[in-house]
Formats: structure tokens, sequence, C-alpha cells
């Protein structure tokens, strides 16, 4: 057998092992067109996924396990929204359903990415001196956040280490690095208030951020240049294939 026959066999042999969905469903959200309706949900349970209101990167990032800042490609890969579920033909854990959603991203979107090394401005989010001001969350569910707009304080409840990552890489606009070791879900209060300024100095939200993820959280964000792998999409489909 050839060479070039061989690789062929081998690639077909590849795409038939990776898992599929029994059954699968992908349609257009109509949620999420007006304000307040921006939040998406993901429920995985053993042998199936459902994910409501998504974007295309949400999806893309929770089939690949990647971070926010990891997936860039058009603008409408943000803005468009879908229903997404599926269901396997047995037990699948969420390592399996993640493959399977990857081969449903390509069927329905046409989805077709390379990956890149590039060396860009993050911020290393490390536990600082006195260790973490926050404990781990013994809350089932959902994460809640709950901010008092008369105290000026957020409490959060049950929220992945993810969550706060992502947050943070949103609001900082840069790469947020987690390397502090907490992986878990947790519950924390952050006072707002004594970190505004009070006139007589320029505000610095970055600044103000920092401070305040250290003083209230113990976590310290250091900026620095650091190699990042990088999921660029090079075609999508935004109308997806119909079920």
């Amino acid at each position: 057998m050839s060479p070039a026959i061989l690789a062929a066999a081998l690639f077909i042999s590849a795409l038939s092992a990776q898992p599929a969905f029994d059954g699968a469903s992908v349609r257009a959200s109509q949620s999420g067109r007006g304000e307040g309706d921006w939040r998406d949900d993901i429920q995985a349970s053993p042998g199936s996924l459902i994910m409501r209101n998504v974007s295309l990167k949400t999806a893309i990032r929770w089939a690949y396990h990647v971070m926010n800042y990891q997936v860039t490609g058009p603008d409408w890969i943000e803005s468009g929204r879908y229903n997404i579920s599926g269901k396997a033909a047995g037990p699948a854990d969420e390592d399996q359903l993640r493959l399977m959603l990857q081969a449903l991203l390509t069927e329905r979107f046409k989805l077709e990415f390379h990956r890149q090394a590039k060396e860009l401005r993050a911020y290393e989010m490390v536990v600082a001196k006195g260790g973490a001001k926050f404990h781990e969350s013994k809350i089932e569910g959902e994460p809640v956040v709950n901010p008092d707009k008369a105290r000026t304080t957020v409490d959060v409840k049950a929220m992945p280490a993810s969550y706060i990552v992502d947050m943070l890489s949103k609001v900082l606009h840069s790469p947020v690095i987690n390397n502090t070791g907490f992986t878990g879900r947790y519950d924390a209060t952050v006072n707002i208030a004594r970190y505004m300024p009070d006139g007589s100095a320029p505000f610095d939200p970055v600044a103000t951020i920092v401070l305040a993820v250290q003083e209230e959280l113990g976590l310290k964000l250091e900026s620095k240049k650091m190699m990042l792998d990088l999921l660029i999409v090079d075609h999508a489909e935004k109308v997806p294939v119909e079920n």
C-alpha cells in the first residue's frame, strides 16, 4: 500500500472512530434579542448535552475545553445565538460529550480552524501573599451572582474558577492565565465601593480591578508577555445545516 493511500485510510479511520451523538438538534435561538436576555445555559449530564442561547464561540470553547481569549474568528461567532442539544446512544462522560460536540460543529457549521502559538500581553493570576480570601462552595447547581447596589458589593456563590478567569479577561481586555491551582467552585463577596475614586484622582479601571482582586480575593494579577495557544476559526457557516 502506498504512503498516500495509507494516510488516507488512517484519516478515514480516525473520522469514523470519533464518537458522535445518536441524535442532535441545532437551531437558531430567538433569545438574546433584548437587554438582559444574553445569558447562555449549558447543561451536561451522562449521555446528554443541552446548550441554550449559546454563541458559536461558546460552543467551540466548550467542545475544545479552551478559554474565551483562545478562540478568535469572525465577529458573528460571538453575536449569533443557537440552541444545541445532543443525546448519546449510551452513557457518556463529559470528555466524550466534548468529542461528540466537536463532530457536530464540523457537521452542522462546517467548522474549520487551525491552532497557533502567539506571544501576547497577558495577566498571570497567582495567589497573593497572605493567601486566598474566599472559600470552596458547598452549594450545588448553577453559579449565582448577586450585586447589591445599595452596599456596592457583589456576592458570588458556586462560581467556577474558569468563570472568574473569563470574567477578568473580558473586563481587562487581555488574557488571564490561572496559575493559582484553584479549579473548583467558590463563594466570595467583593466590596467595590472602597476602590472607587473620590474625585481627587483620575479613575484607572485596570489598576482598580487589579487592586480589588488582590485586596478582596487574595489573588495577584501580574502583567507579562506569554506564549499562548490560540484556536483560529478559518471557516464556519452562520446558518447551520438543517437537523
